[in-house]
Order: structure tokens, then C-alpha cells, then sequence
């Protein structure tokens, strides 16, 4: 695979990244000040977040880590 189809893989799985633990925090907030709690909903919504993230960019690593282990040394098939 040509190097910068990786470099948009790896730019499209950060923008995720960010998207989860950013929409679990603006989840969190809005939840906090509709209940009028104090910030465990924005915790719960961090929490949330990153377990979204870290699964979800297993789940997208994972094949190019099983591509990078099907490649004989040298590079190319």
C-alpha cells in the first residue's frame, strides 16, 4: 500500500479519537447542567470516550498490523 493511503488511515483514526473523547465531554457538560449535577456525567462521558476510542482504533490497526505481518521482508508480494 502506497505510504500516504497509511498517513489518511492514521489522520482519519485520530479524528475519531478526538470525535469519541470530544463527544463524550460535550455529552458530559450538556448532561451535567440539564440535571443540574455536578460533573459525573462529564466523567462518565470522558470514561465512555476513551473505551469508545481505544476499541474502535483496535478495531481499525488491526488490519494494517495483520497486512504489515502478511509481508515478506523486503517489502512488496
Amino acid at each position: 500500500m502506497e505510504k500516504w493511503v497509511y498517513a489518511f488511515r492514521f489522520i482519519g483514526i485520530g479524528w475519531y479519537i478526538a470525535l469519541c473523547i470530544g463527544g463524550g465531554i460535550f455529552g458530559g457538560i450538556w448532561l451535567d447542567s440539564h440535571f443540574g449535577s455536578s460533573i459525573i456525567f462529564t466523567l462518565a462521558g470522558v470514561f465512555l470516550g476513551l473505551v469508545v476510542a481505544a476499541l474502535g482504533t483496535y478495531r481499525m490497526i488491526e488490519p494494517l498490523i495483520k497486512e504489515q505481518n502478511d509481508t515478506p521482508p523486503g517489502g512488496k508480494h
